[in-house]
């Protein structure tokens, strides 16, 4: 079953999605140029007249919820997430201040990624990590291929056994919306959304006794996915990595890798393509 909450803009109402919801990866929309719409087979379709460049902007507006202010943190790395754990892209004229982004000007585009609840999309993946109890397990595969989808659905089932904590920076995983998620996250799984990662898992070992944390995209983590570890904690996370000797070789997560039990690689319809159990 694949479940995807509603889109909660009124700004985009002149796009006719070709197929349903759940059935849609991204929307796309570019000033000057029609909506795209790629569904979860990475089929693309044309679904709108063109957008103008007022028409995005007042999109972005209604994304930041009039408060474009409230919302710069965000959109210093990139994106915004709407209720229902959708994530929107965005694309522009970058500001920097001393070599950093800290906003964006001229709103050229808007990547709207649906977020999927596919209930079951783990099972293969469960069975051959945790048939035998809990392991830590690095998670790879390229953008779009569904590895946050994946992670949501082991903290449901794990959710089902153990204290979980999901590390929700960016709202995806958990879809929380006033600290209530959207999806089923598991009986027992807590989410920590808005948090950095490194903070979040520090923040979990204090206060919340979990045996497993869950977080996605780890990067510059390694110091706390250590304490973690060291403290008897689990650690799922995913990274961006088309194989295992990618993972093994890339340097965000070259020192992470020999830390985990188990590595994993999806392919691009979100399978199992890779799989490696160190321990």
């Amino acid at each position: 079953m694949i479940k995807a909450t509603a889109i909660p803009l009124k700004s985009i109402e002149k796009i006719q999605v070709p197929r349903p919801i759940s059935q849609i990866a991204e929307i796309r929309l570019r000033a000057g140029r029609p909506c795209v719409a790629v569904d979860v087979n990475s089929n693309m379709q044309v679904c709108s007249p063109p957008f103008s460049a007022k028409e995005i902007a007042e999109c972005f507006d209604e994304i930041c919820r009039y408060s474009v202010y409230s919302f710069e943190e965000d959109i210093s790395r990139g994106f915004v997430t709407l209720d229902g754990g959708h994530r929107v892209g965005i694309c522009g004229t970058a500001v920097t201040k001393q070599g950093k982004i800290t906003a964006f000007k001229d709103i050229s585009g808007l990547n709207i990624r649906v977020a999927h609840q596919i209930l079951g999309c783990s099972d293969e993946l469960y069975e051959r990590v945790f048939s035998s109890g809990l392991q830590s397990l690095l998670l790879g595969g390229k953008p779009l291929c569904g590895k946050t989808t994946v992670l949501r659905d082991l903290a449901r089932l794990l959710g089902e056994r153990h204290r979980v904590t999901l590390i929700d920076s960016r709202g995806e995983l958990s879809a929380s919306v006033r600290g209530k998620p959207n999806f089923d996250i598991g009986l027992n799984t807590d989410a920590l959304c808005g948090i950095e990662k490194s903070e979040g898992i520090m923040l979990a070992i204090r206060s919340l006794s979990p045996e497993v944390i869950i977080c996605d995209e780890i990067g510059d983590d390694q110091a706390a996915v250590e304490q973690a570890m060291f403290c008897g904690v689990k650690i799922i996370a995913s990274a961006h990595a088309a194989s295992l000797a990618e993972l093994k070789r890339r340097n965000s997560t070259r020192g992470l890798f020999p830390l985990f039990d188990c590595a994993a690689v999806l392919n691009e319809n979100g399978r199992l393509a890779e799989f490696e159990r160190r321990r």
